[in-house]
């Protein structure tokens, strides 16, 4: 035989070793191992949420919480592609967030807003869900009516 049948053969021989390779690790997975998909939403399991299912250290929608918010506005800076809009007035002698809205349909979840927020007002959450027929559905708006901007700690001297 030639050097090129018996390369030919070789090859073949190598084929069916590696294919059987492949199948007996998706054999093990098929028998051995529990399933890992889950069939969502369906079968989530009784008590169970969506928000059971993702890791604490997910980056799902933007959620504020106001009595924290200094309204310092650098959340609506650090974001690049400006899906942050917030409003602070001052009525009276009190400051005010009147306005404090989160196009979530372009948020690219890179999580600058959340890193550059000094009091951790604006943080991730788990929910993912933005299924909707009308985009305007994923302009969050977090305040419905103003709130007074809570007043920054002052820092402790150290000595």
């Amino acid at each position: 035989m030639t050097n090129e049948g018996v390369r030919y053969f070789k090859n073949i021989r190598e084929a069916i070793l590696t294919t059987a390779k492949g199948m007996k690790i998706t054999l093990k997975y098929w028998v051995k191992e529990p399933a890992i998909t889950i069939e969502y939403p369906d079968r989530l399991g009784k008590g169970r949420t969506a928000e059971d299912l993702v890791s604490e250290r997910y980056r799902g929608f933007l959620k504020l919480d106001p009595s924290k918010c200094i309204g310092c506005l650098q959340c609506m800076r650090a974001c690049p592609i400006d899906c942050i809009l917030i409003k602070v007035e001052k009525i009276g002698e009190e400051r005010y967030l009147t306005r404090f809205d989160v196009d979530q349909s372009k948020c690219m979840y890179c999580g600058l807003c959340v890193e550059v927020c000094p009091t951790g007002a604006i943080t991730f959450s788990k929910r993912f869900e933005g299924a909707c027929y009308d985009i305007g559905e994923l302009c969050i708006k977090h305040l419905q009516e103003p709130v007074s901007v809570a007043r920054p700690k002052a820092k402790k001297k150290e000595e």
